[in-house]
């Protein structure tokens, strides 16, 4: 950067990571982020470690809560799941009782992939995966049709085509970058 170009802060500026990480931890990260499953032996000699130092270290990683778990990726359509929809929800009672009471839920609704909270004229967004357009509608019908939910609208956007997932937190290329 000269010294007529601007930097451009970023919101997390000053916040500290719950561990310090180095370059060897930031290429374990990105190891496991491509193959969950590898092998700690596999993953000592991608990252240039023995193998008992390297399991020492993602067993730091999760512990420090920067590793949250191990998944794996399942196609919704073996299963039958054709539909996915981003439901936009708007709440017609914004109390905190009604919204632990849906937060719950639409939590233990298996239909329910994903529900953030958010900001603007909907209070969530929840991605919703169904067999078929009727088996949505019957699921949101039943949202709308109990007061205790306290809903005023739904808004759906029925997904086409993914063309780039979710897979967690971008990591960066340096470690200058989390400082």
């Amino acid at each position: 950067m000269n010294g007529n170009e601007q930097r451009i802060p970023r919101a997390t500026e000053g916040r500290k990571l719950p561990i310090r990480l180095d370059r060897i931890d930031l290429a374990i990260l990105k190891a496991l982020r491509e193959n969950g499953r590898m092998t700690y032996q596999a993953l000592s000699e991608r990252v240039g470690l023995s193998a008992r130092p390297c399991l020492d270290r993602v067993r730091r990683l999760e512990r420090a809560g920067v590793i949250t778990g191990y998944t794996v990726q399942i196609d919704p359509a073996a299963f039958g799941v054709e539909l996915v929809a981003l439901a936009e929800i708007a709440l017609r009672d914004p109390s905190a009782s009604t919204r632990r009471h849906l937060e719950r839920l639409l939590c233990t609704e298996a239909a329910v992939q994903e529900l953030q909270v958010v900001t603007g004229e909907y209070d969530y967004i929840a991605r919703i995966a169904a067999p078929t357009l009727l088996d949505y509608e019957v699921f949101t019908d039943a949202l709308l049709s109990d007061p205790a939910n306290g809903i005023a609208r739904i808004h759906t956007t029925f997904v086409l085509k993914t063309l780039k997932a979710y897979e967690g937190p971008t990591l960066p290329d340096s470690l200058e970058a989390l400082e």
